[in-house]
């Protein structure tokens, strides 16, 4: 299952990276194109049922045994594979029960391509299907456990094994854990529809393990798991108990707790030395500030085998619009080799593409990870590097949050004797003069925020402005603009937006670069992808940018000249910081 979230330094040194053999997989991932049309059709399916009277989990049995009378709900199942028949039956269910327990129960459920190039993954790490003990956490709509027992019943029927042998391979190999009693019960419905129809000498109706209880309360099992596999639901906990605290103290940062975070530690616990563990899971653990336990705790317990993005956000899972990647874990102490974790791209009617290897820091630390680098600059944290840090600055989130504090909020053409303006993230445009009018378009009206005149929120110096999110149709990740106090009305400072962030002089240091190169820098596509690598949402966090590597200050300043294309100088100056022998700049046409 999946849900969506309910809205939410040094330089680190490692091995260049080596390309590893693209892993060979039995199921290439392709997303239906048909997908978002067959979910529309489902949606209508939905509301013709929820007039009936039965329960979400008897018309999804129904369904299952082929007892629809409903001539569109028939039409709609008719003639579709196996796999795809259950996944659309769990998001059927996901439909007809009220949204507001579809959300707390992340009742979101994994598409079939997508569950099998997990379990394919699994299996290249070593796994043996039908022999090793393999769990899902939040088995929701048994996504992962049908294939499995499917690729089970496959091996048996090639060895002609009697089908009672098979079903106590099943039992005693795969197991699943699910909160809900109905989706439990789903996942043994579908389950059982499976073996009843590829074992039906069975005659009888198979208990499979699938366990009502909360995943996030259980204690470690004994045994332990061969493997871990599944899509744990995410969001964000705003109001954790004190055991959920002191029990998941590893993987939280800053009092903030997100459930998927949750998952995986459980998951650590649950797998054997050795073992494997299979999560799909959001990508903005890479670098957002608050995952950084979740990252230190994962180098101190696993070996990463790979970290596969999924370039698709929509249609992925139902309703839910989120960048997720598929994450492969070796739980250390085995007696295997550490891997070179890799990054394939799982793209939309594709087979996946491998990108080359993720960039993990050294040792235990809850530094950034980078992606492969797509655009051929080279190693990420190169020696001869800098930071914003380095440069004499140091970059912050917004202060105000409007819907928070509305009395505060004015808008106006000039500034009371207590107001200062407040710039919002649409005024930020890249490498212009931010000017703060209001949030309605082509306003007139300053937006103005009522502060003492010592709050520390004011800013009264000039800065950098950047949007805090994106979007993946905006080209750039990072959009840049500059504050300048010779522009704000009223001379008295400004504030900005919990949507934006600011870069700002560090008053302790000298600063190497001046704020208006640093800003054309800030815009250039060769840092633009370089963020990227590590940053695995639409978010810009603070973090991320505070340990973004940038070109060292002396040779930035020599190739940003006046006139100087920005493009050319930000690469030379890459190229120039980490290869030693500096490079000439050439002037731009017409110059």
């Amino acid at each position: 299952m999946a849900a969506p979230s309910s809205t939410k330094s040094a330089h680190t040194h490692v091995a260049k990276p080596i390309i590893s053999p693209a892993p060979q997989t039995s199921t290439p991932v392709t997303v239906d194109a048909a997908s978002g049309r067959r979910l529309s059709d489902l949606r209508d399916v939905a509301r013709s049922l929820k007039i009936s009277h039965q329960s979400p989990l008897e018309t999804c049995r129904a369904i299952a045994h082929i007892r629809v009378i409903d001539l569109k709900t028939r039409a709609f199942f008719a003639g579709l594979p196996e796999e795809e028949k259950h996944y659309w039956i769990s998001s059927l269910y996901a439909l007809l029960i009220p949204k507001a327990r579809r959300r707390k129960l992340a009742a979101y459920f994994t598409p079939p391509h997508l569950a099998e190039y997990a379990i394919d993954r699994m299996i290249e790490a070593g796994v043996q299907i039908g022999r090793d003990r393999i769990l899902d956490p939040a088995s929701g709509g048994a996504a992962f456990l049908l294939p499995l027992a499917k690729r089970i019943v496959d091996q048996a029927l090639q060895r002609r094994e009697p089908p009672k042998a098979t079903l106590r391979r099943i039992k005693a190999t795969l197991y699943g854990v699910e909160v809900d009693r109905d989706l439990s019960a789903l996942s043994k419905l579908l389950l059982c529809d499976l073996l009843n129809r590829h074992l039906p000498a069975l005659r009888c109706k198979p208990n499979v393990s699938v366990k009502q209880s909360d995943t996030l309360t259980l204690d470690s099992p004994e045994p332990l798991f061969d493997a871990v596999i599944g899509n744990p639901p995410y969001g964000r906990i705003f109001r954790p108990s004190k055991q959920i605290l002191n029990n998941f103290a590893a993987v939280i940062s800053d009092g903030y707790v997100n459930l998927y975070a949750l998952f995986l530690e459980q998951s650590l616990r649950f797998t054997k030395p050795g073992g494997i563990i299979v999560l799909i899971i959001p990508m903005s653990f890479l670098g957002g500030p608050y995952f950084a336990n979740l990252r230190k705790r994962i180098l101190d317990t696993a070996d990463v085998i790979s970290l596969d993005p999924v370039d698709k956000r929509s249609d992925v899972f139902l309703d839910v619009l989120y960048d997720v990647c598929v994450l492969t874990l070796r739980k250390k102490g085995g007696i295997r080799a550490i891997p070179i974790p890799t990054c394939s791209l799982l793209t939309t009617e594709q087979p996946y593409r491998l990108l080359g290897n993720l960039e993990l820091p050294n040792g235990s630390t809850d530094a950034v990870w980078a992606l492969p680098d797509s655009e051929k600059s080279g190693h990420l944290f190169q020696s001869g590097l800098e930071t914003l840090r380095d440069y004499g600055y140091i970059a912050r989130t917004g202060y105000f949050v409007w819907n928070r504090e509305q009395e505060r909020y004015r808008r106006g053409r000039a500034p009371r004797s207590n107001e200062v303006p407040l710039f919002w993230a649409h005024n930020v445009k890249p490498g212009a003069v931010c000017r703060p009018y209001d949030r309605e378009p082509n306003s007139e009206k300053i937006a103005f925020v009522k502060f003492d005149s010592d709050s520390s929120a004011i800013i009264r110096d000039d800065a950098i402005i950047l949007q805090r999110t994106s979007n993946r149709r905006q080209s750039r990740r990072l959009i840049a603009g500059i504050a300048r106090q010779s522009r704000v009305p009223g001379n008295r400072g400004f504030v900005t937006e919990n949507h934006t962030i600011t870069v700002v002089r560090d008053p302790s240091k000298r600063q190497l670069v001046s704020l208006s190169v640093l800003c054309r820098l800030l815009n250039t596509a060769a840092v633009d992808a370089r963020f990227r690598r590590i940053s695995g949402s639409v978010s810009v966090s603070t973090k991320a940018l505070n340990q973004l590597p940038l070109p060292a200050a002396k040779h930035v300043c020599a190739s940003f000249a006046p006139g100087a294309d920005d493009e050319q100088a930000a690469a030379l100056s890459y190229a120039n910081s980490t290869s030693g022998a500096p490079h000439a700049i050439k002037p731009p046409a017409g110059k």
